[in-house]
C-alpha cells in the first residue's frame, strides 16, 4: 500500500493563502450583493470558489504545480477587472497581489509577470487618473516588486540550502539515511507500478573499521570514509546513487540492474577498495557486500533488509566478499 505524501512547503503556502483569500474575500461577496454591485459580486463569488476548490484540491492530493499557476493568474486577473469596474480606488489591493505571486512562484518567473501584471494595471487607470497618481503607484509598485523579488530569491536559497543540508551526510557529503529512504519510496512505487523494470541495492560495510578508529583515532577513521565514499562514487554511474547508512555502512542504489549486474558491481567496488592505497591509512582495507534485488510487493524495509542479511553472510564467510540475496 503506498504511503500518503506529507505536506511540503509549497502545499503549506498554498493553503494559506488559498483559505486566507477565500475567508477575506467571502465578506465583500455579501456586501457587494447587498449593495446592489453584481458584477463585482458575481467576480468575487468566482475568485472566492476558484480559490475554495484550490485549497480542497491540494489539501487532499499535496500537488502544487498546476494549484500555484492557477492562484497566480487568478489574483492578477482579478485585481486588473476589479480596478477595471471600481476605479482607481481598488489599487490598494495591488501590493498584497504582488506579494502574493512571489510567494506561489520562482523569483525570476514571478519578476516577469508582476511586471507584465503592472503595466496592465498602469494602462487602465491612465484614462481615468493623473500623472503624478499614475507615477506614485508605479514607483511603490515597483519598489515592492523589487523588495518582493530580493526577498523571494533568499527565501529560496536558504530552503534549498537548509533541504539539500537535511539529506546529506556532513562528513562523506553524500545521502544520509533520511535521504536513502525518500529515494526509496519513490523507487518502490515506481517499481510497483513498471513490473518490467529492476532495480537493486548493495549494502557496503567496511571491515573491522572499528579497528582503524581504536588505533589512529577518530580523525583518521573519518579520512577514511571520507576516501571510501570517494571511491565508491567514482566507480558507480550516474544514474545511481551512494547514501550513508549509518557509521561504516553504505548503500549503493542501482537503477535498472538486476541481481547478477549488481553483484558484478559489488565485486568492482570491493576490488576497488582492495587495491586502493590510502591516503589516510597505510594499510589494506577491505569490504563486505550484500546485493538485494527488488522483489514486486516488498516494502522498503524489506527490501534493505535483504540485503543486510546478505551483507551480515559476507562477513561471516570471512569477510572481503559479496552475497546476492536469496
Amino acid at each position: 500500500m503506498m504511503q500518503k505524501q506529507p505536506k511540503t512547503i509549497d502545499a503549506t503556502i498554498i493553503l494559506v493563502i488559498s483559505g486566507c483569500l477565500s475567508l477575506s474575500i467571502l465578506p465583500f461577496v455579501v456586501l457587494r450583493f447587498i449593495s446592489g454591485e453584481l458584477d463585482v459580486a458575481i467576480l468575487n463569488t468566482v475568485a472566492v470558489s476558484i480559490t475554495a476548490s484550490i485549497f480542497v484540491f491540494v489539501y487532499t492530493t499535496h500537488r502544487t504545480q498546476a494549484a500555484r499557476w492557477l492562484l497566480s493568474i487568478l489574483s492578477m486577473v482579478v485585481m486588473l477587472i476589479t480596478v477595471a469596474i471600481k476605479g482607481p480606488e481598488q489599487v490598494v489591493w495591488v501590493y498584497p497581489s504582488l506579494t502574493t505571486i512571489f510567494f506561489l512562484l520562482p523569483a525570476h518567473m514571478a519578476a516577469i509577470i508582476s511586471t507584465a501584471f503592472l503595466s496592465a494595471l498602469l494602462l487602465i487607470l491612465s484614462p481615468s487618473a493623473d500623472f503624478f497618481f499614475l507615477l506614485k503607484v508605479g514607483i511603490s509598485a515597483g519598489a515592492t516588486l523589487l523588495f518582493c523579488y530580493a526577498f523571494s530569491t533568499k527565501m529560496r536559497g536558504q530552503q534549498h540550502y537548509l533541504e539539500l543540508l537535511a539529506i546529506t551526510d556532513p562528513l562523506t557529503r553524500v545521502g544520509n539515511r533520511r535521504a536513502l529512504e525518500e529515494q526509496l519510496l519513490g523507487t518502490v512505487s515506481r517499481l510497483n507500478r513498471y513490473r518490467d523494470q529492476s532495480a537493486s541495492l548493495i549494502m557496503l560495510d567496511v571491515d573491522h573499521f572499528k579497528q582503524v578508529n581504536d588505533q589512529l583515532g577518530h580523525a583518521c577513521g573519518d579520512k577514511v570514509l571520507m576516501e571510501f565514499a570517494e571511491l565508491v562514487q567514482l566507480r558507480i554511474r550516474d544514474s545511481d546513487a551512494l547514501f550513508r547508512f549509518g557509521g561504516e555502512e553504505f548503500v549503493v542504489l542501482l537503477e535498472n540492474t538486476d541481481a547478477k549486474e549488481a553483484l558484478l558491481v559489488a565485486e568492482t567496488l570491493r576490488n576497488s577498495v582492495l587495491e586502493h592505497h590510502w591516503l589516510a591509512f597505510d594499510s589494506r582495507i577491505t569490504v563486505s557486500a550484500g546485493v538485494a534485488q527488488y522483489i514486486n510487493g516488498e516494502t522498503m524495509e524489506e527490501w534493505l533488509g535483504r540485503a543486510d542479511d546478505a551483507m551480515y553472510e559476507a562477513k561471516t564467510r570471512g569477510r572481503n566478499a559479496c552475497i546476492a540475496a536469496h
